[in-house]
């Protein structure tokens, strides 16, 4: 079984109500210098463009990918995704598909009742959270109470952290995911982005925290990014057990994402690890 452990699919407010579709790529800039760093060389994104769950999932087919952690949105900048419609999405693709919530930072104590809610009544088996798009830390005092009800269900906890993810890259540095790990050991944190570019701070933090997961999906995968042969060699190393895999879809394409992530140098005991026994064994599969 291989496992994406973040996707967005084209789905209802995903499609309409993120700033993730429809997803550019080369050609649909004026000129070369235009295209973002993000969108350079991306193929195989007519799902994403044309905003299409049926060539999604045929894309997820050809990419090889047997299922897909869906991560929640709910940002005041990139979108808001309600947590039913994942939950909706889920119940039709039981066997393809596993829901994340997203989480609304705005207000904490109706942030802590929705963890409960989509724990208790969708099964989702964690939550998505991006403090740096509300102007906050991750080890914020504030969010406690999200952390506290989160030990409490047994929850994963997904934390977007990179240099996108704040009013300025202070926001990605892994010291603050360090603080919370190190406070709430019994949590399991999974990290989107890996703190990029904080890469050597990142992978110093994962080595003494045994609860933090690394997935840093297309800033390790894209060929010439910057730093990433430091993941890969962590994985190869201490991270075996800890380092997922994730295509970050609508960001590359599924299979895209996969024959660069296959391409990569890693030993071929650890890609099982990579593309599948790490997030079953998180996710209790």
């Amino acid at each position: 079984m291989v496992i994406d452990f973040r996707s967005r699919p084209p789905y209802k407010s995903f499609a309409t109500n993120t700033a993730l579709f429809p997803r550019k790529v080369d050609e649909d800039f004026e000129s070369p210098e235009l295209v973002p760093a993000l969108n350079m060389n991306s193929g195989e994104m007519e799902s994403a463009r044309k905003c299409d769950m049926e060539l999604y999932f045929q894309e997820m087919e050809k990419a090889g990918i047997d299922l897909a952690v869906i991560h929640g949105r709910q940002t005041p900048t990139e979108g808001y995704v309600p947590n039913d419609e994942i939950a909706e999405l889920v119940a039709k693709y039981p066997n393809k598909l596993l829901g994340f919530a997203g989480i609304d930072l705005s207000d904490i104590p109706a942030a802590v009742r929705e963890i409960e809610r989509t724990a208790k009544e969708f099964g989702f088996k964690g939550v998505s959270i991006e403090p740096g798009y509300f102007g906050l830390y991750t080890d914020d005092e504030c969010l406690t109470p999200i952390y506290d009800k989160c030990q409490e269900l047994g929850l994963i906890v997904s934390l977007t952290d990179s240099i996108f993810v704040g009013p300025d890259m202070s926001y990605a540095h892994p010291v603050h995911i360090q603080r919370i790990a190190n406070r709430y050991p019994d949590v399991i944190f999974t990290v989107d982005h890996g703190c990029w570019p904080f890469v050597q701070e990142a992978l110093g933090m994962a080595l003494i925290c045994p609860n933090v997961y690394l997935f840093p999906d297309f800033y390790c995968y894209i060929p010439n990014m910057p730093f990433a042969d430091e993941y890969m060699k962590a994985a190869n190393y201490f991270l075996k057990y800890r380092m997922l895999f994730a295509t970050g879809y609508p960001i590359r394409s599924m299979i895209q994402s996969m024959e660069q992530f296959r391409a990569l140098p890693f030993r071929e005991d650890v890609l099982e690890q990579l593309l599948s026994e790490n997030a079953k064994r998180i996710l209790k599969l």
